[in-house]
């Protein structure tokens, strides 16, 4: 049962803002955790701008791939499948990739994009996500929705202020590979622009190593719209900055 505390601040709704801030902390993650979504968002006339936290340049198996040449393979790939999700505007930050990522450095550059833009909501993957291993994940999660939470604050992140930038307040941060969702966003018609776009990433997808991620969000997406009057959805965690600091039941919002 949801505590009668979670109704103090209402979910909100990711539809109703201007400008969402997409980041990933790898080329594929935003088409694979919500790339439905954002093609959804896309079409309603949500502006959408995506940050790439790091250069993807671990991601393969075979060491005789340089990683500086897998580099510019990953980001490619991540443009045309951009391109399929109907978002033209993307970030490159460039950290290394491999689980390596300076967390403050990262928020400071997640802060500053923030206060450039000025989206009225962040959409990230969860860093509290039980059992995942890859830090890049965790690392870039907390520092977008510390970010998300401070970046209106004159005195978190000061370096990013001396350009001319200014504090800038997020109203919701929604997040993708969650184990907590509070939104189900009905993405039946949209399905085909995600799977288009996840084929994109050849590098990373080999067709029968794709076709079994394939299999696996399809059959995720049909489980969780189960009674909810709709074939497939993406199911997100979203919520309010005010969640993000000393609310206990935020988990169960």
């Amino acid at each position: 049962m949801k505590p009668e505390t979670c109704n103090l601040f209402p979910i909100p709704d990711l539809f109703k803002s201007d400008h969402v801030l997409c980041i990933q902390p790898h080329p594929d993650d935003l088409e694979i955790g919500a790339g439905a979504t954002i093609a959804r968002l896309n079409q309603a006339g949500v502006k959408t701008t995506w940050l790439t936290v790091t250069d993807g340049s671990a991601g393969t198996f075979d060491p005789s791939v340089k990683r500086e040449e897998l580099a510019r393979i990953r980001r490619s790939e991540a443009e045309k499948a951009a391109a399929l999700l109907g978002t033209a505007d993307m970030i490159w930050i460039g950290f290394t990739d491999g689980g390596t990522l300076p967390y403050e450095e990262v928020r400071s550059e997640i802060t500053a994009a923030i206060r450039e833009l000025k989206p009225a909501s962040i959409l990230v993957c969860d860093p509290w996500l039980p059992y995942e291993a890859h830090s890049d994940h965790i690392r870039s999660g907390l520092a977008a929705a510390e970010a998300a939470f401070l970046s209106h604050m004159p005195y978190f992140c000061p370096e990013n202020l001396s350009g001319g930038l200014k504090p800038h307040k997020v109203e919701a941060v929604a997040f993708y590979y969650t184990a907590y969702p509070n939104t189900y966003i009905d993405v039946s018609d949209y399905w085909h622009q995600k799977l288009a776009a996840i084929e994109c990433h050849a590098s990373q997808f080999p067709p029968e190593k794709g076709k079994l991620l394939q299999d696996y969000l399809t059959a995720r997406a049909r489980e969780q719209a189960r009674s909810r009057g709709c074939e497939l959805v993406e199911a997100l965690k979203v919520l309010s900055t005010s969640h993000l600091h000393i609310f206990e039941a935020a988990w169960q919002c």
